[in-house]
This record gives structure tokens, sequence and C-alpha cells, in this order.
């Protein structure tokens, strides 16, 4: 493979790394993205163009996944289990909620800043759970995550918790 110039990334020669840095912006807030290649097995002829493509599409995808993250909190899914247990165990919560808005209630206020704190999103070429996404409400004050994963379209495939 030839080196290839991707967007966010710069430089990238699979061939001689399998993981890779960059940023972007993304709704005013800078987050982290990670290429793993490590355990890619893929033709290193297309994971470029694939890649461009997600890139291409970042803010709709995160508009996508935010809604879903609202509606899994509604249904009683793992974002309200999060959202519950940050409220009823962290007791720096009310350090937080103050710059939030104070119209809504503690759990809205604390979705509202949950879906602006995407931290990381990490792509893995030739995976079915091609992008993982990584929100985190305070990495100061907690290690869990709620983490969305999506193929390489976009699709949403789950939502889960981790630390």
């Amino acid at each position: 493979m030839s080196k290839k110039n991707i967007t966010y990334f710069g430089e990238v020669d699979n061939k001689e790394e399998d993981y890779f840095e960059g940023h972007v912006m993304i709704c005013n807030k800078d987050v982290e993205l990670c290429l793993d290649f490590c355990a890619y097995e893929g033709n290193p002829k297309d994971w470029s163009a694939e890649l461009e493509g997600y890139l291409s599409n970042l803010l709709k995808y995160k508009t996508e996944i935010d809604k879903f993250i609202l509606k899994d909190y509604e249904d009683g899914g793992t974002t309200n289990e999060y959202v519950r247990w940050h409220l009823d165990e962290w007791e720096a919560i009310d350090d937080l909620l103050p710059n939030a808005d104070s119209t809504k209630t503690k759990e809205e206020q604390f979705l509202s800043l949950l879906i602006q704190r995407v931290e990381t999103i990490t792509f893995y070429p030739g995976d079915n759970h091609y992008a993982v996404w990584d929100y985190m409400i305070d990495s100061e004050n907690s290690d869990e995550i709620v983490v969305v994963h999506t193929d390489n379209k976009g699709k949403i495939l789950d939502i889960t918790c981790e630390s």
C-alpha cells in the first residue's frame, strides 16, 4: 500500500504502523479520532475510501447517535442505567449540572450534557463494529462510558456502558 493522506489523520501508511490518531471539531468540541488496523485483514486498497466516506458524514452520524441515546434513555435502556447511576451515586453531579439549563430536570440536564460529550471515535477497518463512539460525562470524576457501535455506513448496531 502506498501512503495515503486521510482527512483529520494526515499521512497514513498501515504497512509501517497499525494505529493512528487525529482530531476533529464536532459541535465546538475537540474529539479524538483513532484508526486501528491491529486486527485488519481486508483489502488494503479499500479501507481509505470507506473511511473518507464515513468521515464526511460524521455530523450526520452524530445527530443520529444522539437521537438514539435519548430514545434509549426513554426506553429504560443502557443510557437510562448510566444516567441513574450518576445521579444516584455520583457526588460531583451538582458541580457539573449548574452549567446546564435549569428549566430542565436533572435527568434532562444530564442527557443534554452527555450528548455534547463525545470524547473518542475509533475506527476498525474490516470489522463489523466499524466505528466506536465513546461518550463520557466527565473523565475526572467518572470512568463510565456510553459506547455506541456503528457499521461502516453509520448504521447503529448497539449501545453499551463500559468502564
